[in-house]
C-alpha cells in the first residue's frame, strides 16, 4: 500500500499531499500509543 501511494505521488507530482499524510500518521500512532500505555498522562499534559 505504501508503494502504491509513493507511485501515485511520483506519477501525479502530488507531493503537497505527503506532509498531511505524515502528520496524520504520526498523530494516529500517538493516539494509539497513548491509549495503551502509562504515557497517556504525559501526552495529555502536552496538549
Amino acid at each position: 500500500m505504501l508503494k502504491e501511494l509513493l507511485e501515485y505521488l511520483w506519477k501525479n507530482k502530488a507531493w503537497w499531499i505527503a506532509p498531511p499524510i505524515i502528520i496524520f500518521t504520526i498523530f494516529g500512532a500517538l493516539i494509539i500509543f497513548s491509549s495503551t500505555s502509562p504515557v497517556s498522562s504525559f501526552v495529555y499534559m502536552m496538549f
